[in-house]
C-alpha cells in the first residue's frame, strides 16, 4: 500500500496552474498539518528552493511538538561545478536547521542531471544527517530506468498522471526491486481543476481528452481529482505526493486516497482512452510563463 506524502511547495510559495487563493496561510497550513497528525499521515514533501516551505514546517511542527514524528523529504538545489562535498553539506545542514530536526528521513536531488552527486549524499547518509538519499527526476523514462541500477539510489522520484504516463512502464516500475518510487504530479500542477472549455489556448488542445476522462470519472461516481488520484494508485507506488492549498483539499485527497486502486474495469477503460500528445501539452517546465 502506497503511503502519503503531503507537498507542500505551496506552503512557501504560489504554486500551479489553477491556484487561485495564493499561498496559504499559517493557519491553514497548520490546519492541514494538524489534519494530517490527526490521520496519521506523517510524511512531507519539501525543497529548498520551496520558498519558505522549509521555515514554515519547522516552525509548525515545532509549536506542535511533533517534529520527532515527522518524517521529512527536502531536496538540495541543482548543483554546479564549483559545489564542493562542503557546500553540500552545509546546505543540508541549513535544511535541517530549519525544519528544527535532528536527521531528515529522506535527501533527494532535486535535478536528474544531478546524479553524479550521488556518492555525495551518501556520504551525508553515512554521517548521520539522512536516512535515505534518491534523485527526483523528470520525464524520460530511459533514463529512470537505468537509474535505478545505481547502487547509491534508494528513492527514484518521478512525475506521472492521467495524461503523462511515460513513466508507467514496466522497465520503471517492475524492475524497481530494492528501490522505492515515488510518483509526483498526480494533478498536473492543478491543471486538472480547469474546466475543459475554459483551458488556455496552450492547453486547449487537450479538452476533447480531458472532456472523455471527465466523462469516465462521472460515470463511475467520482470527480477527476478522484481518478488520476486512483489511476495512480493502481500502479502501485511506494509513496505519492500530493499538494494542498486548503484543509477541505487535504480532507478531500485523504478521501480518495483512502478508497485505494481503481477497480479492473475502470482502469481499462481509462487505459482505453486513446490520444497522441505533444508532450510540451503535459510537461510543465515547458509551458509558457
Amino acid at each position: 500500500m502506497a503511503q502519503l506524502i503531503i507537498g507542500t511547495a505551496q506552503f512557501g510559495m504560489n504554486y500551479g496552474i489553477a491556484n487561485s487563493t495564493g499561498q496559504p496561510s499559517e493557519k491553514t497550513i497548520r490546519e492541514i498539518i494538524e489534519c494530517a497528525t490527526a490521520n496519521e499521515i506523517l510524511y512531507y514533501d519539501t525543497a529548498i528552493s520551496y520558498g519558505s516551505s522549509e521555515e514554515v514546517l519547522g516552525k509548525i511542527f515545532g509549536e506542535l511538538g511533533i517534529h520527532q514524528q515527522v518524517k521529512v523529504f527536502t531536496k538540495v538545489p541543482k548543483r554546479t561545478k564549483t559545489d564542493s562535498q562542503a557546500s553540500i553539506d552545509n546546505s543540508v545542514k541549513r535544511s535541517i536547521n530549519r525544519l528544527k530536526t535532528d536527521q531528515l528521513f529522506s535527501l533527494l536531488l532535486h535535478s536528474e542531471s544531478d546524479y553524479l552527486y550521488l556518492e555525495e549524499l551518501r556520504k551525508i547518509k553515512e554521517a548521520g544527517l539522512c536516512k535515505h538519499i534518491g534523485l527526483s527526476t523528470g520525464h524520460d523514462p530511459s533514463f529512470n530506468s537505468e537509474i535505478l541500477k545505481n547502487q547509491n539510489l534508494e528513492l527514484l522520484q518521478i512525475p506521472a498522471n492521467l495524461l503523462d504516463r511515460r513513466n508507467l512502464v514496466p522497465n520503471i516500475l517492475d524492475n524497481a526491486a530494492e528501490k522505492q518510487i515515488i510518483v509526483r504530479s498526480i494533478y498536473l500542477q492543478g491543471l486538472f481543476s480547469i474546466m475543459p472549455q475554459v483551458l488556455s489556448v496552450f492547453h486547449r488542445p487537450l479538452r476533447s481528452l480531458l472532456e472523455q476522462l471527465n466523462q469516465i470519472a462521472q460515470n463511475f461516481g467520482m470527480c477527476i481529482h478522484e481518478l488520476a488520484l486512483r489511476y495512480i494508485l493502481s500502479y502501485l507506488p511506494d509513496y505519492i505526493v500530493l499538494g494542498a492549498e486548503s484543509l477541505l483539499q487535504f480532507q478531500n485527497n485523504l478521501a480518495w486516497f483512502k478508497r485505494g486502486p481503481l477497480d479492473r474495469n475502470i482502469l481499462k477503460k481509462v487505459n482505453a482512452v486513446s490520444y497522441d500528445l505533444n508532450f510540451q501539452l503535459i510537461t510543465p517546465h515547458l509551458w509558457p510563463k
